[in-house]
């Protein structure tokens, strides 16, 4: 067709081929086929027909529209229309708030992922809940990205590569990490749980949509590929790699004595972070006690299968509980309660580390004895260490101790996840419900 042709009668020099139709004919094919078109960007010129050397399309609601218009642009140019690389489908189906409206969550459809150059689309199997998800729904922090309205939350994923990608396989079961770095030194050295200027983007959290959704993009370094014995559990990673990272801390940090040889441990909460921190140390080789306030017989059960101890400080104070041992070496907080976190500087040992991962508001006051305090963590040399968010190493060591507490204790991990709901009655499932150890969203098969 000539520059001078546009409506593609041809110049009498061939076989005559047939005008294309404009777009608004293609539009209402599709609207009496599948509805009104949603999320549909095209670079038109209004008043002429399709045309693949003038249009292009960036992103359709469904594959049928781009079939459409594609094969208007084959009769067109037959010779020289190709297929674009990326892929085109439905908007997804994810799990969304109003970041700063209380009681927002709600199933949402959202535009399909765009896939930049160099990323991996993965298929969401299931996508594990948490108490910062249930933070973020009742408003009291989360950020969208930047224009939009709502954000797709949860930031513990689990799913399968869609299509080949560099080294990574269709099919390949990865888990995404949650950090995205600012550009800081330490950002740089893909340090970005440690980072300096708090320029930080979080995926479900803030500034990123998450993961609770049908699909997502994203750069194949922040995808860790999981082995399929442990796929099932996968979406556990997330939280345990909380204590992977303040392991790894306290064991740099506790070099600074010739011989340290931690035997004993205290954790404090018996939720997920707790008694995955409670895995950790017991591959770790130490004796572990689990301590949270009411006494649940089947929590008691349940840690005593990996060999941990339990206790509920509504029968036993928590210094009586420590006193149990010669020792405390390790304490680590995940109870999401400041009076408790304080309580635990009390409890280590000599030369003991205590290890604090709850992230808690600002609205409570304590009285505290601070002199008492003080003195047990100067006298005793006691290491202080907050703890959030992690990094590569972490995933990687938490994959490893996943396969290896799968090995040694198999089906322990399964009995953490004790609530499953199906995307479309996600958003019952985001107030905390204390009953519940890990509850996940079952997103794809």
């Amino acid at each position: 067709m000539r520059d001078d042709d546009p409506a593609g009668r041809g110049t009498g020099d061939g076989p005559r081929r047939e005008r294309a139709r404009p777009l608004r004919d293609v539009r209402a094919q599709h609207r009496r086929a599948h509805g009104p078109l949603q999320h549909l960007e095209l670079l038109e010129i209004p008043g002429r027909v399709f045309s693949r050397r003038e249009h292009e399309v960036t992103l359709a609601e469904s594959t049928s529209f781009v079939e459409d218009a594609f094969d208007l642009a084959r009769r067109d140019h037959r010779a020289t229309v190709s297929r674009p690389p990326c892929r085109y489908a439905p908007p997804v189906r994810a799990l969304t708030v109003e970041p700063g409206r209380a009681g927002s969550g709600a199933v949402r459809v959202v535009p399909e992922p765009v896939v930049a150059e160099g990323e991996v689309l993965v298929d969401v199997v299931r996508v594990g809940l948490c108490g910062t998800d249930a933070e973020i729904e009742r408003g009291e922090y989360g950020r969208a990205p930047d224009g939009a309205d709502v954000l797709v939350i949860g930031h513990e994923s689990f799913g399968r590569v869609a299509r080949d990608a560099g080294s990574l396989k269709a099919g390949t079961p990865v888990v995404a990490s949650v950090r995205r770095p600012d550009g800081c030194p330490n950002c740089l050295l893909g340090e970005q749980d440690m980072c300096l200027w708090g320029g930080f983007l979080e995926r479900g959290i803030e500034g990123l949509h998450g993961f609770c959704a049908e699909r997502f993009a994203e750069r194949p370094e922040y995808l860790f590929a999981v082995p399929e014995t442990i796929a099932d559990v996968a979406v556990l990673l997330e939280p345990l790699t909380i204590s992977e990272k303040g392991w790894r801390h306290i064991s740099v940090a506790q070099r600074r004595m010739t011989v340290w040889e931690p035997r004993a441990a205290i954790v404090a909460g018996g939720g997920p972070v707790g008694i995955l921190a409670a895995v950790k140390l017991r591959l770790q080789g130490l004796d572990v006690t689990v301590v949270e306030r009411r006494h649940k017989p089947e929590k008691e059960a349940l840690l005593a299968r990996i060999g941990a101890g339990y206790a509920a400080t509504s029968v036993t104070p928590l210094a009586a509980v420590a006193a149990r041992s010669k020792r405390i070496d390790v304490v680590i907080e995940a109870t999401g309660t400041s009076a408790i976190a304080f309580e635990c500087l009390r409890l280590v040992g000599a030369n003991g580390a205590v290890i604090l991962t709850s992230v808690t508001g600002a609205g409570r006051s304590s009285l505290l004895p601070a002199d008492l305090i003080n003195q047990n963590l100067v006298l005793d040399n006691i290491l202080v260490l907050g703890v959030v968010n992690a990094k590569s190493d972490d995933f990687r060591q938490g994959i490893a101790d996943l396969a290896e507490a799968e090995r040694r204790w198999p089906g322990f991990l399964s009995t953490l996840i004790t609530r499953r709901v199906p995307l479309a009655d996600a958003a019952s499932a985001l107030p905390h419900d204390p009953s519940q150890i890990k509850t996940v969203v079952e997103v794809g098969p």
